[in-house]
């Protein structure tokens, strides 16, 4: 087995997972940090993935997206990629997660054929065992059942202490992520859906494996001192928001495993603690330099760093 880490959290791995393209992005997160859970990963016989597959289809569907079905089985949940995510990969590119009720035990059934995958900018065609977004979505889903809440957002550090940009897709989350890091000298931690997890009394940020955007894969935490809900406007203006309109955020940002309910509860008291106890800023913002320094100055200004 291979270990790796994230967010406080051991990721094992199989020798027939990490001998794929999976450990190039898992490479940043092989370096062991203190951890509280454990999820474990193997590779599934792939002369067994028509039957895994014809099987899970069978089970009530609870959640679909345009790359997999969610399925309620007997003893956990299926993952099936549809057919979409088939030809996104190349023909026949099925691939079948079944988890554990709890998201621990997860095991991956995968075609032998070559993929199409596309990596840091360059598309190759080989036969891995990518991180699907089958199984990142069942580790998330394992995170809010273990005190981890992981976000749509960006994550940024400057001088210690970490800022995480939220905003739908398209308003600029990683833009101000960027202009931090030209114009301010921060570290662009991760792009997208970083987690958030609450040690010893203090909010943390991680990089996670998987981002949706920025290729970036950082093994990095920072403490927290601020959230900031981006908005698209003529002039820069930022004010502190109220609880309830962090919560509000927070419902439209968050990783939500509706179709669980135990994990659904679990993420709702996460949200409601981070909206509670961060303090999270409305920017109403153009990309620019003076926005950065605009929210910089704030935070330094009302928080103690």
């Amino acid at each position: 087995m291979h270990e790796y880490f994230f967010a406080n959290y051991r990721l094992l791995t199989e020798d027939g997972i990490a001998n794929h393209v999976s450990a190039k992005l898992l490479a940043e997160f092989a370096a062991p940090m203190p951890y509280t859970h454990s999820f474990t990963l193997r590779l599934g016989d792939a002369r067994e993935l028509d039957e895994r597959r014809a099987w899970a289809l069978g089970c009530p569907t609870a959640y679909e997206t345009d790359r997999f079905t969610i399925h309620d089985t007997p003893d956990g949940w299926a993952f099936v990629n549809t057919p979409a995510d088939e030809l996104r990969l190349s023909e026949d590119a099925r691939n079948v997660v079944l988890c554990s009720c709890d998201y621990g035990e997860l095991t991956v059934y995968v075609t032998d054929k070559p993929f199409n995958l596309e990596y840091n900018g360059h598309r190759y065609q080989k036969t891995p065992v990518p991180l699907f977004s089958s199984i990142r979505a069942a580790c998330e889903a394992g995170m809010v059942t273990r005190d981890g809440l992981p976000l749509h957002a960006s994550l940024v550090e400057k001088d210690g202490f970490g800022v995480v940009f939220l905003g739908p897709s398209g308003t600029g989350k990683s833009t101000q992520a960027k202009l931090w890091e030209q114009y301010l000298g921060a570290d662009f931690l991760i792009g997208d859906r970083p987690g958030l997890r609450k040690i010893d009394g203090r909010w943390f940020g991680f990089g996670m494996p998987w981002d949706g955007k920025d290729a970036i894969y950082r093994q990095a935490s920072v403490p927290l001192r601020a959230l900031v809900w981006l908005e698209q406007a003529k002039e820069n203006r930022i004010a502190r928001m109220s609880t309830i309109e962090a919560m509000a955020v927070m419902l439209k940002q968050a990783m939500m495993p509706v179709w669980d309910d135990t994990a659904m509860d679990g993420a709702a008291a996460l949200m409601g603690a981070v909206a509670e106890e961060l303090p999270m800023y409305h920017l109403r913002c153009l990309p620019n330099e003076a926005a950065a320094r605009l929210t910089y100055e704030t935070i330094c200004k009302e928080q103690t760093l």
